[in-house]
């Protein structure tokens, strides 16, 4: 993480906000806990919210756990079997039960994975970013906008008047979103795009010099996010042959 923070690539492991909040000795909330489980994070806040709850249900501050194939009951604070959950004390509960799921419960693995972090990207390189930002930073985000890239993308070999290129982009813009999608993770690897959004993609479309255009597919170079683009003849066969890398592109790969 740390390494792939520090040279500026997108990693494909969306990890909860939570963990980015703790890097940054922030406590994570019962919000973050609906994101990691929402079913719990729900129950949760429905005995918030909910004072009949209480009246039906007979709650401790225990929470229980699968541990080495048995169930096992854990004390949320000291002599919790023995503490019962009121209308009075329900809000340190839920306190208490989100500390436990995203401190005590994890707090060997998470002092393993910082101490990893840290040694691959020091604080002073990521300290100023709040979590929500940092996490953008390492996954990216699924916030198109196809305009830009036409933008941002250059040219080699082509310019970009070029009926080829006039062609692409229509047929581009004419896409389905998900054709689109696929589109990018054909080009580049992946459907996320960096934090600091498409301006700072480096995306090229290249002539292919192909001898005979039509029967050729598009090829790309995910590591230079480079397109190589046969100058086809017409405009249909320019889409017939870009949807088919896109709709095909893993199997091609597997081939």
């Amino acid at each position: 993480f740390g390494i792939a923070l520090q040279n500026q690539k997108i990693i494909a492991l969306p990890f909860p906000l939570a963990l980015f909040k703790k890097l940054a000795n922030m406590e994570p909330t019962l919000e973050d806990l609906k994101e990691v489980t929402p079913v719990v994070g729900r129950s949760l806040q429905n005995i918030l919210n909910d004072d009949d709850i209480l009246k039906n249900t007979e709650l401790n501050f225990t929470i229980t756990e699968k541990y080495k194939g048995s169930i096992i009951e854990v004390d949320l604070k000291e002599n919790g079997a023995n503490i019962p959950v009121t209308l009075n004390n329900r809000k340190e509960y839920v306190d208490a039960y989100v500390n436990y799921m995203f401190n005590d419960s994890v707090k060997k693995q998470f002092e393993d994975f910082a101490r990893g972090f840290q040694r691959g990207c020091p604080s002073t390189t990521w300290k100023m970013f709040l979590p929500v930002e940092l996490r953008s930073i390492l996954f990216g985000h699924t916030t198109y906008d196809w305009d830009q890239l036409e933008k941002i993308v250059k040219y080699r070999g082509f310019e970009k008047s070029d009926e080829t290129i006039k062609s692409f982009w229509t047929v581009f813009h004419d896409l389905r979103e998900k054709n689109k999608r696929d589109f990018l993770a054909f080009l580049t690897g992946t459907v996320r795009i960096p934090g600091e959004g498409m301006d700072n993609y480096v995306i090229t479309i290249v002539d292919a010099h192909k001898e005979d255009p039509d029967q050729e597919l598009p090829t790309v170079y995910t590591c230079t996010k480079s397109l190589f683009l046969p100058r086809y003849t017409d405009k249909h066969i320019l889409k017939e042959k870009l949807l088919y890398v896109i709709e095909n592109f893993r199997d091609i790969a597997l081939a």
